[in-house]
């Protein structure tokens, strides 16, 4: 499948981007694991892809898992809208982790949605 492999991992990049800013939980992590299982030939799949279904480490443990640091190549904005994605889903945001308000990140959602 597109994106899931070192070297082709927008997908798991973008999955991983969003668990790390709050997007989504492991839970969901887990059940995109089935979705793509089963909507995808098996022999096409990395293996780690099965283990996710019932993963419940830490993001560390998320990268170990994978067998690489998954990178979503994206731009700043569009950083900034899964944020945004995060603050609609209640999250709050740290100034602490992010140089950008609340009312950024939803303005880089309109943008990039």
């Amino acid at each position: 499948m597109l994106g899931l492999v070192k070297g082709n991992d927008q997908t798991i990049g973008f999955v991983y981007d969003c668990l790390l800013s709050g997007v989504i939980n492991m839970d969901e992590v887990n059940r995109w694991a089935e979705k793509v299982i089963g909507e995808n030939e098996v022999s096409d799949l990395p293996d780690y892809i099965f283990d996710l279904i019932d993963f419940k480490g830490i993001v560390t443990e998320f990268e170990r898992l994978l067998g690489f640091f998954p990178c979503w190549k994206c731009t700043k904005e569009q950083d900034r809208a899964v944020y945004g994605l995060a603050v609609k889903r209640g999250e709050k945001l740290s100034q602490d982790d992010v140089s950008f308000n609340e009312e950024q990140a939803l303005e880089a959602l309109k943008k990039h949605p």
